[in-house]
């Protein structure tokens, strides 16, 4: 009974083998082929993502470059554009204090040459004024009426 039931069993073990090779290969044959052509299409997809994903990346860095050197460019253009306000302003500024400058000298100028006028002509009222009560006083003082020429001479030898 041993012998038989070892037999019965080598040929369940056997039969078992067999089945599993069978079952391997079936299997390999109908799954195997499918998953592995499922898996690499899923790996090339993967691969396609990830080099769209880079050539994203590196599409972004040069736009960021772009941009940055736009901002560069534009920060430039705003400092050139302040210094040149900055340098008209200057320019303006002093052109202003300069036209003040000349009308203040020019009003200045006229003022004196004012004062001057009026003062020549206070010394030339004043002047008359004297030669007028010099002329009575001396009519007064000679008793008679004084002439044009006396007038001359006393005139003459007074300022003379």
């Amino acid at each position: 009974m041993a012998d038989l039931l070892s037999k019965d069993m080598l040929a369940d073990l056997i039969l078992n083998i067999i089945n599993i090779l069978v079952l391997f290969f079936v299997t390999k044959s109908l799954l195997y082929k499918p998953v592995k052509k499922f898996l690499n299409a899923r790996a090339e997809k993967l691969n396609a993502a990830q080099k769209d994903a880079e050539d994203a990346k590196a599409q972004a860095e040069e736009s960021k470059a772009k941009y940055d050197a736009v901002l560069s460019d534009a920060e430039q253009v705003k400092t050139e554009a302040v210094e040149k306000a900055e340098a008209e302003a200057r320019a303006a500024a002093e052109r202003i204090i300069a036209q003040a400058k000349e009308q203040a000298a020019e009003t200045v100028e006229k003022g004196e040459k004012r004062a001057a006028a009026e003062r020549e002509k206070m010394l030339a009222d004043a002047k008359d004024d004297i030669i007028d009560a010099t002329l009575d006083a001396t009519g007064k003082l000679l008793g008679r009426v004084v002439t044009d020429e006396d007038n001359r001479r006393i005139i003459e030898s007074y300022f003379g």
